[in-house]
């Protein structure tokens, strides 16, 4: 409870008034010359005559080293075991105001306080004139004063207070020696105002919750007061250009932080007591994983459902076999998630289940073991090709031979392969849109066909705007698109035109891939800046974005919920379901630059090309070799796989 009028607590053997002595920031030198005066009266208020405390006097306060940053945005704060908010130096100052609500402190049998005070110096000198509001509790009562001090006079009170009482006072130099001092209860409507002779040297302002002490100097323990909001703080001083504010937290005698300051913003902060912060609640993490025994590179689906006393726990859960990280849940809905990912290892998995917990629900962690049985051998039903800018078509695996450019003398480099939906034929595109067949790949057109010349060809026909780029099947292989570098997009066969990055006004960076959906109504274009856009019904999964090397490919999942998005440099990101395999990160770039990443027909793993034709396989991917140390009289610039 609280109570109003006189409240003495006892430390040791001494009486104590109502009103603690609010102490000065250490490191002081010298002390200013005061000469208290009495407020005026303190309207509506049990003690209109205010009291002066001599039995109370200031004691040093011990400022230490700061350990490092505690308050968001801010660098490591000024320590001390008495004070804490905001000290402005840098400057001279003459005024300063500040508002804020006087705390409600929690009742307490042993004597425990909390002050409330703006003020100016004291915080590199032993001179301080401040005014605020004191809380102290003892015995399970608790007296709130408002009350002024001139160090090293002792505090004087003014009046009783009420806990949720708005306060605004202010403290002004009038003219050298002569301050004045304003006390104002807006919610009572009670003041007072005085002007007090006092010399000091004006070397900071400030905003502080404190822990008193008594007149011998010993800090009183801090009373819990939750959280105070100081409001329209302002000074007056000498060079606004030169104020800094300095962060300063509470400690207590194992270095530990007992209240601290939030971020300064719009002139207002708020004080917290640290022993306000709420315990977060305790945890279940329960998992399951569907299906419970599967093969190497297979989909497996991972559960979590994180209970609580109380409510519903938000937030993720990230599963794992021990470092390996499989995939992590979106945010939790009624404090279940879940997530799909073909990388568990072989084995028998203890995947683990952990939520990392919040401010409110603490960590917990589950796990559920995962049965993943190796895959048979693939190596005589993979296979893939590698072209080379010349048309020249290279076979591994089970990949059939079916013909090539390599012995014709093109106008424009290959700049792209496809391969048809029976694996029995492909099509090979050149930079000026001339389309090769072979197999049973058939014929839908080209750009040379549409009448359309070479980009920078000379005349006033109709030529290119940009130069091909790359080529893809339409979804049912009854078609193909073709990508220029400007992001233009064009549809042969059964492929469907759904817009291109000239249709949308133009695309950061140049379009190096073309990817069609699933559902033969989409497709993704990808840039080399890191960039994707989305054409038709294809849903955006996200982008790297820019890199310091230039992306070169990019190829869709199985599903067409996902892709994966290769860099010169050989790292690979994967979006939506595309699961990380592997990648050869710094095994190229520079002269032989990552060129091409093409999937398995399942999914489960994928090739990478470098331009000298090493291959580098991940997931079920075997490798069956690549053109390492072989002569190319084209570099390699595409690849296509099963």
């Amino acid at each position: 409870m609280h109570c109003r009028g006189r409240l003495w607590l006892v430390v040791g053997i001494m009486a104590l008034s109502p009103v603690l002595a609010v102490s000065a920031a250490q490191g002081a030198v010298g002390a200013g010359a005061s000469s208290p005066v009495a407020p005026k009266t303190w309207h509506n208020s049990s003690d209109p005559e205010g009291s002066q405390s001599g039995l109370l006097r200031i004691g040093p306060a011990h400022v230490g080293p700061s350990t490092g940053p505690h308050i968001a945005g801010h660098s490591a704060p000024t320590e001390t075991t008495n004070w804490s908010g905001y000290v402005a130096t840098g400057a001279q100052f003459t005024g300063v105001s500040g508002t804020w609500v006087v705390p409600a402190v929690q009742p307490s049998d042993s004597t425990q306080a909390s002050a409330t005070w703006i003020g100016i110096d004291g915080f590199s000198n032993d001179s301080l004139i401040q005014t605020g509001t004191e809380q102290i509790t003892s015995g399970g009562s608790t007296a709130y004063d408002a009350w002024y001090e001139l160090i090293p006079a002792g505090p004087v009170s003014v009046g009783n207070v009420e806990p949720g009482d708005e306060m605004q006072d202010a403290i002004s130099e009038v003219s050298p020696g002569l301050w004045s001092i304003s006390i104002e209860d807006v919610t009572s409507r009670q003041s007072a105002s005085e002007e007090v002779s006092y010399n000091t040297p004006g070397a900071s302002a400030e905003w502080i919750e404190e822990a008193p002490s008594t007149s011998s100097g010993q800090v009183v323990p801090l009373a819990n007061f939750g959280t105070v909001q100081f409001s329209n703080i302002g000074m007056t001083d000498s060079d606004p250009g030169a104020v800094t504010q300095n962060a300063v937290e509470m400690v207590d005698s194992d270095n530990n932080v007992i209240a601290s300051p939030g971020p300064l913003a719009d002139n207002a902060f708020t004080v917290t007591d640290s022993s306000s912060t709420p315990t977060p609640a305790t945890t279940t993490t329960t998992a399951s994983a569907d299906p419970s025994s599967t093969t190497s590179g297979s989909s497996v689906t991972y559960s979590a459902a994180v209970t609580a006393a109380a409510g519903s726990p938000t937030g993720t859960v990230t599963f794992a076999v021990g470092s390996t990280v499989l995939c992590t849940t979106g945010g939790l809905v009624s404090g279940s998630g879940s997530c799909t990912a073909t990388t568990a290892p072989v084995g028998t998995d203890t995947v683990t289940a952990t939520y990392p917990g919040n401010a409110t629900y603490a960590p917990s962690s589950g796990s559920v073991t995962l049965l993943v049985a190796a895959k048979t051998s693939t190596a005589t039903t993979n296979g893939y090709w590698l072209v080379g800018s010349d048309g020249g078509i290279f076979t591994f695996g089970s990949a059939q031979f079916y013909g090539s450019t390599g012995n014709l003398a093109l106008q424009r480099p290959v700049v792209g392969m496809t391969l048809t939906a029976d694996r029995h034929g492909y099509w090979l595109v050149a930079s000026d849109g001339g389309v090769f067949t072979f197999g049973d790949a058939g014929f839908f057109g080209s750009i040379p066909g549409l009448g359309i010349a070479p980009a920078g060809s000379p005349g006033s026909g109709k030529t290119l705007n940009a130069p091909i780029v790359g080529m893809v099947p339409s979804a049912d292989g009854g078609g193909y698109f073709m990508v220029a570098a400007d992001g233009g997009v064009f549809a042969f066969g059964d492929a469907k035109f759904e817009g291109s990055c000239p249709g949308i006004g133009a695309c950061s960076g140049a379009a190096v891939s073309v990817m069609p959906d699933a559902s033969g109504n989409g497709y993704w274009v990808v840039t080399a800046t890191g960039h994707v856009y989305t054409f038709g019904d294809a849903a955006y999964f996200g982008a790297p974005g820019p890199q310091s090397t230039p992306i070169t490919s990019a190829v869709r999942t199985s599903d067409g919920n996902g892709y994966w998005v290769l860099i010169a440099n050989g790292t690979i990101d994967g979006f939506g379901d595309a699961a990380n395999f592997g990648d050869p990160v710094n095994e190229t770039g520079g002269p032989d630059p990552a060129t091409a990443i093409f999937t398995t027909a399942d999914g489960g793993g994928y090739w990478v090309s470098s331009a000298t034709g090493e291959v580098y396989a991940y997931g079920d991917a075997p490798n069956d070799g690549g053109m390492t140390g072989t002569h190319l009289n084209g570099s390699i610039i595409a690849g296509v796989g099963f």
